[in-house]
């Protein structure tokens, strides 16, 4: 038997999902290991391999076909300040350029953040003055060389670098997407040289017009790209080493895998990759189940995120603000906040209220209830005191849970401080919680445009289950889908995902542009991605490519990406005349209606590829419909509080692993599987689908 294995390295948990040939899914999970994520990644592994009978990992990965992979270094390593000390080089008279950013000092801050923007200062510098060097060279924006590189002063400066013990060094050069001359000779210098430094240039990153961003981002992908690779290789020693015959596959930002070396050429696509693998399995289960709106909100043990599948397509951000610095590196458009299991609960001191969030515990020593040292109270230890958690059931009975730890905690640090009781404190952490979270869906959709009942929200991550039901009812959603991999669906997205390469090119053209013009800039970029997807083993009929437009209003800065039709390889004048009037259509629905400004013209900007090798999607098995009485997965009861009564209410427990397809059943009720909790509130009805995913209609 062979398998298609996910591994997705969470703040809290590492989670795994091992997919057979006939689509029967089997989970995974474990404590994350932030000194060693490897540890805790191949302890999720051998959580699987004992989930099927499979005695050790390495059984487990002998059989695996594919190995997928998501993880946090990237992010880490920016948080923690821990990358590898980079050195710059670029044109001379633009050392500032990073230093300088943009003017827009509110960019990237929460909005509590914003208000005081007078008060904030500019994040520390990825690189420091000290170690920006600049070399005699100039390109204009047509590709032609007005003053050559002068190579002697090129190897000083390097030389000066490496003396101040740089590990990394990013290469951006003025115009250098129009000719990327300047900046290989660079490489090839550092190369011969300096073999054993890492090396980013700006022409391979990110070909775009944007002096600053292009610099930022070619400086964040040398900061965390030797850390990158050396977990990367970790890694892939370490599952060898057991077993594994291919390489991992490793999702980046924009929801496409690639393999280690392509992956640690472009780290800076790794960051915040996480979510991606959600939203894409998100993307896959909607096709299933013939839903193509969603709202995938994912909630965690440290975060709650949310991001939006519509008419089956997934949004995307181009020019994201990742650690205040805007960036060229396309990521799947997810909004977060600080709320999830692990955040912990604390009393402002100024105005005396209720907080929640946005720090969390973390996986050690996590929440008071995990019994690893935690000492102040979080959302699930609010859950468990509410008696929405099994303490004898949490992780399939894996991990016992300390109530009375959880009830001292709270009552110490919250309730008391606040004269309430520990029920009216622990029922305010919770409300407050699930508040944060629907207000999050509706910056997501009310405020750029979307109902939220028009959509149908997935619900996945260790605790959604456990809240769902009450921020859908805020929203006005009528149902809420948990998959069957709810609290793994990170890992679940890898194994549904495809290779994907990312190509881009700067170009300003007028409209109406040259057709000519246009389609020799897509030529060239798809030629590049058949030859790279080819090299990869794809063979053309597996692969896709997919063309789009960064088109603006004339006098503008902001730019809106519009895709060309499926399945055009050559474009023309009326096609052209087609993808004008989209902009003008998603121009107004980004901005409200009326805003466009079509009498001052439009120009395109950026061209843009994407090239998807298509791996075989894997066959979710399909069970049948039976209509059978809930008692038969009856596993006893407890009191659980629900908000209506105000109180504690009797309350039926029901054990996902007995429950058929075609099973329903009437809330208040409480669903314990293996790996999550699903709490069914008093005027909700909960079935089981045919894939085993569970839909709670909404007030029934």
């Amino acid at each position: 038997m062979e398998y298609i294995v996910g591994v997705d390295i969470g703040g809290t948990f590492t989670d795994c999902v091992a997919m057979n040939e006939e689509g029967r899914v089997t989970l995974g999970k474990a404590l994350s290991t932030p000194e060693n994520l490897a540890l805790g990644a191949v302890d999720a592994v051998r959580d699987a391999a004992l989930n099927l009978n499979l005695q050790s990992e390495d059984r487990l990965l002998r059989s695996t076909r594919l190995f997928f992979h998501a993880c946090t270094i990237g992010e880490n390593t920016l948080i923690t300040r821990s990358g590898a000390k980079t050195g710059l080089i670029t044109t001379k008279g633009f050392a500032d350029t990073l230093l300088m950013m943009r003017g827009r000092t509110t960019e990237g801050l929460t909005e509590a953040e914003a208000f005081r923007a007078s008060a904030q200062n500019k994040p520390l510098p990825i690189v420091p003055r000290e170690l920006i060097e600049e070399v005699s060279e100039r390109i204009d924006y047509k590709g032609s060389v007005l003053i050559e590189l002068d190579t002697a002063e090129a190897e000083e400066v390097i030389e000066r670098l490496v003396a101040r013990g740089v590990e990394s060094i990013a290469v951006c050069l003025l115009w250098s997407l129009s000719n990327d001359t300047h900046e290989k000779a660079l490489e090839e210098i550092l190369s011969k040289k300096f073999p054993a430094i890492f090396i980013s240039l700006s022409s391979r990153v990110a070909p775009f017009v944007g002096e600053y961003e292009r610099t930022a981002t070619t400086a964040f992908n040398a900061y965390i790209g030797p850390r990158i690779s050396g977990y990367l290789e970790q890694l892939r020693r370490v599952l060898q080493e057991k077993g594994l015959g291919k390489g991992p596959l490793v999702m980046q930002a924009y929801g496409g895998v690639l393999g280690i070396e392509a992956t640690c050429k472009n780290a800076v696509g790794t960051i915040e990759s996480g979510p991606a693998s959600g939203v894409v399995g998100s993307q896959f289960l909607g096709k299933l189940i013939g839903m193509p709106n969603i709202l995938a909100t994912d909630m965690g043990g440290t975060t709650f995120k949310v991001s939006v599948i519509r008419n089956g397509n997934i949004e995307k951000h181009y020019n994201p603000v990742i650690f205040q610095y805007q960036m060229f590196s396309t990521k799947i458009w997810v909004e977060s906040i600080g709320a999830g299991g692990g955040s912990l609960t604390w009393i402002d001191p100024e105005t005396g209220l209720l907080k929640v969030g946005p720090d969390g515990a973390g996986a050690r020593p996590g929440p008071v209830c995990y019994g690893l040292g935690g000492t102040h109270p979080t959302v699930s230890d609010a859950d468990l005191i509410l008696g929405y958690l099994n303490a004898d059931y949490f992780l399939g009975g894996r991990m016992k849970l300390h109530k009375d730890r959880a009830i001292r905690a709270l009552e110490e640090k919250i309730a008391r401080p606040l004269g309430l009781s520990i029920v009216e404190t622990a029922s305010g952490i919770y409300r407050i919680a699930n508040s944060h979270m629907s207000d999050l869906i509706r910056k997501a959709t009310v405020e750029r445009g979307y109902d939220p009942r028009e959509f149908t929200l997935l619900a996945y991550g260790g605790a959604g289950a456990v809240h769902a039901g009450r921020y859908a009812a805020e929203l006005g959603v009528k149902q809420v889908v948990i998959p069957l991999t709810a609290s793994v669906h990170g890992a679940t997205g890898l194994v549904c995902s495809d290779v994907v390469y990312e190509y881009g090119k700067s170009e300003r053209l007028v409209v109406p542009a040259d057709a000519k013009r246009i389609n020799v800039n897509f030529s060239m970029l798809a030629n590049m991605a058949f030859e790279d997807l080819r090299s990869a083993g794809f063979r053309n009929e597996d692969i896709r490519i997919v063309r789009s437009v960064d088109m603006r209003y004339r006098y503008q800065v902001h730019e809106l990406n519009v895709s060309l039709p499926d399945g055009v390889s050559e474009i023309t004048e009326n096609g052209m005349e087609e993808i004008y009037y989209r902009f003008d259509d998603l121009y107004e629905q980004t901005y409200g209606k009326g805003s466009g400004y079509r009498e001052a013209g439009k120009e395109i900007v950026n061209f843009r590829v994407t090239a998807i090798g298509e791996i075989d999607k894997p066959n979710i098995k399909k069970y049948p419909l039976e209509k059978k009485d809930p008692d038969h997965a009856l596993k006893g009861g407890r009191d659980v509080y629900f908000e209506e009564s105000g109180d504690f209410v009797a309350t039926r427990i029901y054990d996902f692993e007995r429950m058929t397809p075609g099973t329903e059943l009437l809330g208040p009720a409480i669903v314990e599987t293996p790996v999550t909790t699903i709490v069914v509130n008093p005027m909700d009805r909960l079935v089981m689908d045919e894939f085993r995913n569970v839909r709670i209609s909404i007030g029934r």
